[in-house]
């Protein structure tokens, strides 16, 4: 009886340690704080882009008032390479490199993040460091034209951090995202949802990284 006993107790304890690895190579459960933020940060820019465009689009009037004052703060020279800047660092009207700004230069990156964010460059702390040369030439083009077109630049770049961040963590459709508070199959199908009518091929990459989760 004793020995049933014991065999019985074994082959529990083999099959709990069975499930408790089959459990461990699954999706994760939850993502860490880091990734959670970078996803919080990539929705709101996504909606900055997204108010941008609806405001472009609905009033004809206050396009016309945004894009002057985007002309007036990025061409005034303020966000030119210092002069006392190394030679090494490029020009960002030259590639992705960013200049360094002196204080007239920032102050005017947060003149122009009032206006539209979606034109200013941020670090990982959320402060503004460049101007967006590229998304600035499509906004100065498109915006009293084509106003999906003239944010398409900066929306195409969060949503690329977003299905970026869930691949590489590997995330599931159940995984929870802090900061966001909720799962990373909702994340992806609220925001397809809000840009589907804006920039149909950005939700289409939604949709395909959500079924792939």
């Amino acid at each position: 009886m004793r020995r049933a006993l014991a065999a019985a107790a074994v082959t529990l304890v083999a099959g709990g340690i069975a499930i408790a690895s089959l459990s461990g190579c699954g999706d994760p459960e939850k993502l860490s704080g880091e990734e959670g933020r970078t996803l919080a940060k990539a929705r709101e820019r996504l909606d900055d882009a997204i108010d941008t465009e609806e405001t472009l689009r609905t009033s004809s009037t206050e396009a016309r008032g945004l894009l002057r004052r985007v002309r007036r703060i990025a061409s005034d020279g303020s966000f030119e390479q210092n002069s006392n800047d190394s030679p090494s660092v490029p020009n960002p009207s030259r590639g992705r490199g960013r200049a360094t700004l002196d204080e007239f230069g920032l102050a005017k990156l947060g003149e122009l993040r009032e206006v539209v964010p979606s034109l200013v460059v941020t670090d990982s702390q959320d402060v503004a460091r460049a101007l967006d040369r590229a998304a600035t030439a499509d906004f100065v083009r498109f915006a009293e034209r084509d106003a999906a077109r003239a944010l398409l630049r900066p929306a195409r770049k969060q949503v690329g951090v977003m299905v970026h961040t869930l691949g590489e963590a590997d995330a599931g459709e159940n995984t929870r995202i802090p900061v966001v508070d909720g799962s990373a199959e909702s994340y992806l199908r609220e925001v397809e949802r809000d840009i589907k009518g804006i920039w149909p091929a950005l939700a289409r990459r939604l949709a395909a990284a959500r079924k792939n989760l």
